[in-house]
């Protein structure tokens, strides 16, 4: 069992239980599944290739090629977007939060915070800097054209209360918005 895994369910589990009176283990919310996303515009096959193995080093396990619907842009031409995407789950995923939170968003230069999640299971960020990932940086040459790396957070929370709360748990701390008390 992950160190992240463990303070999931050592630490996280017990407080929800006393802090939300939650009768049953089952009915807490929990990480689902991480997806993480590289690619772009370019239909270039070295650029999919990078994306690829970029994307197979930062989740360890072997990505699948997707290909995006074509869009028509401003320049008139129609573009389709090429890449890779990984799915992680179980410990894949708990290995993948505690190297995110602990040693790559440390790295990012500028680093803002992470705003509220936006809906109710989802929580979605991007990452402009891949390199910040410490094991990309020695195959820089490879890599410079990629630009950013997608994350989405699934969660089993029935509103955003919940994903935040389940979030801080986690020890992803949300920046406040105060366009937060607007919206509701």
């Amino acid at each position: 069992m992950y160190p992240f895994e463990k303070h999931y369910y050592g630490v996280v589990q017990k407080d929800l239980i006393l802090s939300e009176n939650i009768p049953t283990v089952s009915l807490l919310s929990a990480p689902k599944k991480v997806s993480i996303c590289l690619g772009g515009e370019s239909s270039d096959e070295n650029y999919v290739i990078a994306c690829l193995g970029a994307l197979s080093i930062i989740g360890g396990q072997k990505p699948y090629f997707i290909q995006q619907k074509p869009s028509l842009q401003r320049n008139g031409g129609a573009r389709e977007g090429l890449g890779g995407k990984v799915t992680l789950r179980g410990g894949a995923m708990y290995l993948f939060y505690y190297k995110l939170l602990f040693h790559v968003l440390p790295r990012v230069r500028q680093f803002e915070g992470l705003l509220t999640p936006a809906h109710k299971n989802i929580y979605c960020f991007v990452l402009k800097d891949i390199f910040s990932f410490e094991e990309l940086v020695p195959l820089f040459p490879y890599f410079e054209e990629i630009s950013s790396l997608q994350c989405q957070f699934h969660f089993t929370t029935k509103d955003r209360f919940e994903t935040n709360v389940l979030g801080h748990g986690l020890q992803i701390c949300f920046l406040y918005n105060g366009e937060e008390e607007k919206r509701k």
